[in-house]
């Protein structure tokens, strides 16, 4: 029973934690759910955003990638058939060479009308010392001459192949996308500005830019300075970035060094959703603040009159039967404080009853030890009294009768008060006086009791019981007995300490065994041994209950009988005066 009880207690659970888990833990699971929902819808959005923008993208690389390819067919074509090519190629003579390269002239102007995308034709022979170019109408004449120079100096130098593809030329701090044909200082030449190869086949609204950057992440024009387009190169899908946020979009045109980026505006990660969808968004974001709001409100409603509850508890657990629950406005928890002060007023009321039968119960058999103690003082004053009779001294009897007097007026008193340690002390001098006016052997008797401990209060015929004790055992010797009084301290709590010794044979071996066993005191109240003593510790036992303390031991001068008092706590026999007397 005790085992499956303890593992109980070992698994229990608080109620007011496992609330406080159990609604954080459901609020946050639905609010989370709630956050991911509208999360996906917007990433989901996006995604098709993307989708639709990488089809616009794929379109106008295809679109850009066909013009480029035309004129690679159609300047190919050209090289490989036009014998004007040919004549340029193996060095004419300087008549033939302007003929043949104004016949390519001509070819270039139906180039120029057919490929819209292209800005400019070239044709360069460094052999035939031949140069003939053909502009669209957005050049100025100082671009053309720049152009024309770069043109020259780049070919006089071997700079170019027609392996480079299509690349990108910086001439003059201006960027074109150029194409080199043919071989051995004798090019045709394709030349197409980034704007107007923008708008090759594009379908694009106002918020959508185009631009372009190279392989190494350099935008070309440098419009966009607050995109890193490095970092746009190596996205796999889509990235959002500048300011204002765009979604940004590139892929690869093939056969040159560029690749084309779309910037679609108004991108910001929630713009793709419904106004539907933000406003449910936004709830949900808000939502997050109802968790501390419902937190509060059930701490406030339930947390908080648990608590009070269990500190009442505590207190009544304590012994303070006088707490009680407080009222709430929670129509249970109002339920629940009425019946439980109910209950407490009812224990408080049952706790009174038999704390009374108790002291009944105390009261009754402190006068039967009382009782018992009574007629063994008096029986031993009567054999004193007898003994002074036979020797004939009517004036030592009349003195005896006197002390009698006193001594039965002070033993026959109300046993169930206690007194002052100087009436003790004073009872047993005149006890001593009898026995010296009655005794072979006139007892001797020091009492050492400091003046601040003469109110301390004792049951009565405590100490005189152990002084008639020294006399009744006394051996051969005169009996000589030391009463003292002293005040401990430990530093933690002080106590009163009784002492009575005497100059006697001391106890014996079972004496000491039966006094000092603990198994036997309860038994001690009905027994015809050591009936003083153990009357004593019964009625100290009642009165102070465990704390107080027996001691009976033998020294070389004779057996000492030691009570100690504890002065802290309920300590019944204080001081009449402040305990700072002590």
């Amino acid at each position: 029973m005790d085992k499956n009880k303890s593992r109980i207690l070992t698994h229990k659970h608080s109620l007011k934690k496992e609330l406080m888990v159990f609604l954080t833990s459901i609020l946050a699971l639905l609010i989370g759910l709630l956050v991911f929902s509208n999360i996906y819808a917007a990433i989901d959005s996006n995604n098709k955003i993307a989708a639709s923008n990488r089809r616009t993208v794929d379109y106008s690389v295809s679109q850009i990638e066909n013009c480029l390819l035309n004129v690679d067919e159609s300047m190919i074509g050209l090289i490989a058939s036009d014998t004007s090519y040919s004549v340029l190629y193996s060095g004419a003579q300087p008549l033939q060479a302007h003929l043949a390269s104004q016949q390519l002239i001509e070819q270039f102007r139906e180039y120029l009308r057919i490929y819209t995308y292209c800005d400019a034709f070239f044709v360069y022979s460094v052999s035939s010392n031949s140069y003939r170019d053909l502009f669209s109408a957005q050049f100025t004449y100082a671009r053309k001459m720049m152009i024309e120079n770069w043109m020259k100096e780049t070919v006089s130098s071997n700079q170019i192949s027609y392996s480079d593809g299509w690349c990108t030329r910086d001439i003059g701090g201006e960027k074109y996308l150029m194409r080199f044909y043919g071989g051995r200082g004798t090019y045709l030449i394709a030349l197409s500005s980034f704007p107007t190869l923008g708008n090759a086949g594009l379908y694009i609204d106002e918020q959508t830019e185009v631009t372009f950057c190279t392989q190494d992440g350099l935008e070309v024009g440098g419009q966009h300075e607050d995109i890193d387009f490095e970092d746009v190169l190596q996205s796999d899908g889509y990235m959002v970035a500048g300011s204002p946020r765009r979604m940004i979009l590139h892929k690869n045109i093939q056969k040159t060094d560029i690749s084309l980026c779309i910037l679609v505006a108004g991108s910001e990660f929630f713009s793709g959703l419904s106004e539907v969808q933000v406003i449910l968004m936004g709830l949900s974001l808000f939502s997050v603040l109802f968790i501390p709001v419902a937190l509060l409100w059930v701490r406030r409603s339930v947390i908080q009159p648990l608590d009070m509850l269990e500190n009442t508890i505590a207190d009544i657990r304590l012994g303070n039967l006088d707490a009680e629950a407080a009222p709430s406005n929670i129509a249970e928890f109002q339920d629940v404080s009425v019946t439980f002060n109910q209950m407490i007023k009812q224990i408080r009321k049952l706790r009174i009853e038999a704390y009374e039968k108790e002291i009944e119960t105390q009261k009754a058999q402190l006068q039967y030890l009382q009782l018992q103690i009574r007629p063994h003082f008096y029986l031993n004053c009567l054999k004193g009294l007898y003994a002074v009779a036979q020797q004939h001294d009517v004036e030592k009897l009349q003195r005896i009768i006197l002390s009698i007097s006193s001594h039965l007026r002070y033993i026959f008193r109300d046993q169930l008060e206690l007194v002052p340690i100087h009436q003790e002390v004073e009872h047993i001098r005149n006890y001593i006086d009898i026995q010296q006016l009655v005794s072979a052997y006139p007892p001797e008797c020091r009492i050492d009791v400091p003046e601040s401990l003469e109110n301390f209060m004792i049951p009565p015929l405590s100490l005189s019981t152990f002084v008639e004790n020294s006399i009744k055992h006394r051996g051969e010797e005169k009996p000589v007995i030391h009463v003292k009084v002293s005040l401990l301290d430990d530093g933690d709590e002080r106590f009163i300490d009784l002492v009575v010794q005497d100059n006697g044979p001391g106890y014996s071996e079972k004496t000491l065994h039966e006094l000092c066993s603990e198994e036997q005191e309860e038994q001690m109240v009905y027994t015809t041994d050591h009936i003083g003593i153990r009357n004593i510790r019964q009625r100290f036992r009642l009165i102070y209950g465990k704390k107080v303390m027996f001691a009976f031991y033998n020294t070389s001068c004779g057996p000492v009988s030691e009570i100690v008092i504890p002065l802290s706590g309920k300590n019944k026999g204080g001081s009449k005066n402040d305990s700072s007397d002590c």
